[in-house]
């Protein structure tokens, strides 16, 4: 239900982003630099959670990626013949796979989770390009960002299984308790080629966040007619995330 409300401000950025770059072309060119330059990018992105795995720990841990999209606008600022300033709004979808084996009543379960978390993303990077004079440009990103959590879901299933009798684990409901705010380093490495007029781009780039967020373990458990939720510590993880772009630039 936030892909509407995501696709307008993106749109409302990439207008904001051409008006202003129309209006600065003519004094950069005068000033003997390239003008200053928008476009649009997308692609995969990969994104897992980071931790740190404690010594007594009494689980295991098997952690998968969330196979998602990443999506949005940018602004090129050129400040000299090389360096760039680079502003973005992106679209990206995170979140982790993990698979807890835990031992529940002194049975051992295996626990299927999954966190899903969105965010509108407003990055702003150093952009240098290595090459000069040359049809095809090989530049790198760095630099720091800041997300706003537009989106989330946890989900647990499992079974508790003593031989005589099967107890099912669940859990479905949204992370209201996380942070809604992230902030994150970001560097990556990009090719930029001639196309037709413009210049198509092909970028991979890599997101780790700079605080771990609290994510949520706990689970619903049946006893008859009722439903008992047993309450753990959330665990500490950071989002972390590659991506996979192709983009144009005008």
């Amino acid at each position: 239900m936030f892909r509407l409300p995501c696709t307008a401000l993106l749109v409302l950025a990439l207008a904001a982003m051409g008006s202003e770059a129309t209006a600065a072309d003519g004094d950069r060119v005068a000033a003997g630099r390239a003008p200053i330059s928008f476009g649009l990018k997308g692609g995969l992105a990969l994104a897992q959670h980071q931790g740190t795995t404690p010594r007594d720990m009494q689980y295991t841990v098997d952690s998968g990626s969330r196979k998602s999209l990443a999506a949005g606008v940018f602004l090129v600022l050129p400040v000299t013949d090389r360096f760039s300033l680079q502003q973005e709004v992106l679209y990206v979808r995170k979140g982790s796979r993990q698979d807890i084996g835990v031992s529940i009543f002194e049975v051992p379960a295996v626990l299927h989770v999954s966190y899903d978390m969105d965010y509108l993303e407003i990055p702003v990077l150093t952009r240098y390009r290595w090459t000069r004079g040359g049809a095809v440009d090989f530049y790198t990103l760095a630099g720091f960002g800041f997300g706003l959590k537009v989106g989330d879901r946890y989900r647990l299933s499992g079974l508790v299984d003593d031989g005589t009798e099967t107890i099912p684990l669940s859990a479905d409901s949204d992370m209201s308790e996380v942070d809604m705010f992230d902030f994150h380093f970001t560097y990556g490495l990009g090719l930029d080629a001639p196309v037709g007029g413009q210049r198509l781009l092909l970028e991979y780039r890599f997101d780790l966040s700079l605080d771990p967020l609290p994510l949520p373990t706990y689970a619903d458990v049946p006893f008859g007619e009722e439903t008992t939720r047993v309450d753990n510590e959330p665990v500490p993880l950071r989002n972390q995330c590659h991506m996979l772009m192709m983009g144009i630039r005008f």
